[in-house]
């Protein structure tokens, strides 16, 4: 009986004890540490074990969670640490990417205005080179021209001249038979009719090129010619004779002056063709420079348009990674912030329990 009554009382006292270990880890009665630690000391009291070696136990089991606490602390340092690397790399290959991309936007901008500058330049270099080749045709034209009328034109003056001193050879044999009037022989006649018919010819083939004052002498000399087809009256020989003498050198001012005027009108075109030919190559030279530079510009802007898609790519691509990189930390951070909350959580439990077993042993 004796026996029954001190179990019931161990009973009781173990009862109380379980009461008042609950009561004090009442806020942390749902949490899976507090449940194993309050399981942990009700089994040892029940069986009677030393409170002093539970007190050990319990104070072992806070310095391993304090330890592991700070090794959560340490790591979670590191990681931060090694996050915020990551991250600054990440955002300055960004930075670098986005630097890339506009410097590579304005190169192109900047090459596709130099294009357009250049491709007017081609066409207006072009053109030009099309009116210096009608120009450089016209100049030839000319000029082969002019020669071709001033070989015609000086073969007439040298005809006339000759006829008028074929003439002015007949008419002194003439005056060389008397101061009278000369009896005319049959060739004689026909010679003066040829010569009157020559100078008509030659009047009507210098008028177009001949100084006015040079053809007033023809008409004199004809009617003069005509008159001796029939006499040869001293004077009218004599006044003949003076003026041929006068048309001879009028007609030998007239080549002179239409040789001269050649001459300057061929320096005059052979120039314009000159510089018409140097205009040419300065052209081409202009218009295979610029061709060049616009292959080259082309071949560039074709390159960068490749260079600016892996640059948006690669911008693209590593604010993913950032936005990855930023969501892992912050998981991270809160987890760790809900261990150290747990880790401290369950270090108060023991306090509480250490606490409580002090509170035993000083009874």
């Amino acid at each position: 009986m004796k026996h029954i009554m001190v179990l019931v009382l161990i009973g009781c006292i173990y009862a109380t004890s379980i009461t008042e270990m609950t009561d004090k880890l009442a806020q942390y009665g749902d949490h899976p540490f507090g449940k194993s630690m309050i399981n942990l000391v009700s089994v040892n009291m029940k069986t009677g074990g030393s409170l002093n070696e539970l007190k050990q136990l319990l104070q072992q089991i806070k310095d391993e969670l304090i330890a592991l606490t700070q090794l959560q602390d340490q790591e979670n340092a590191t990681f931060t640490r090694r996050s915020q690397v990551d991250l600054a790399k990440l955002q300055a290959t960004l930075e670098q990417a986005q630097t890339d991309l506009d410097n590579q936007r304005q190169e192109q901008s900047s090459l596709n205005n130099e294009l357009t500058t250049l491709q007017t330049r081609v066409k207006e270099d072009q053109a030009a080179l099309d009116r210096n080749s009608r120009g450089s045709g016209d100049a030839q034209s000319r000029l082969d021209a002019e020669n071709n009328d001033f070989a015609t034109k000086y073969q007439d003056y040298s005809d006339a001249i000759l006829a008028c001193k074929e003439a002015q050879r007949l008419l002194m044999n003439l005056r060389g038979e008397g101061t009278s009037l000369i009896q005319l022989t049959q060739d004689t006649k026909s010679n003066l009719l040829q010569t009157k018919e020559n100078f008509q010819k030659i009047k009507e083939i210098l008028e177009a090129h001949t100084k006015k004052s040079s053809l007033t002498l023809f008409q004199p000399i004809i009617e003069g010619l005509a008159e001796m087809t029939t006499k040869v009256n001293p004077e009218t020989l004599n006044n003949v004779l003076s003026l041929v003498a006068r048309l001879i050198t009028a007609l030998q001012e007239g080549q002179d002056q239409l040789e001269s005027n050649h001459k300057t009108q061929v320096e005059n075109l052979t120039r314009l063709g000159d510089d018409l030919r140097n205009e040419k190559q300065t052209l081409q030279v202009s218009l295979a420079t610029a061709n060049n530079r616009l292959k080259e510009i082309q071949s560039r802007l074709n390159e960068l348009d490749g260079l600016i898609n892996i640059s948006n790519a690669l911008v693209e691509v590593t604010q993913l990674n950032i936005q990855d990189a930023t969501r892992i930390n912050e998981l991270e951070d809160s987890e760790y912030s809900n261990q150290k909350v747990s880790r401290q959580t369950e270090i108060d439990i023991v306090d509480r329990l250490i606490e409580y077993i002090n509170q035993k042993l000083s009874e």
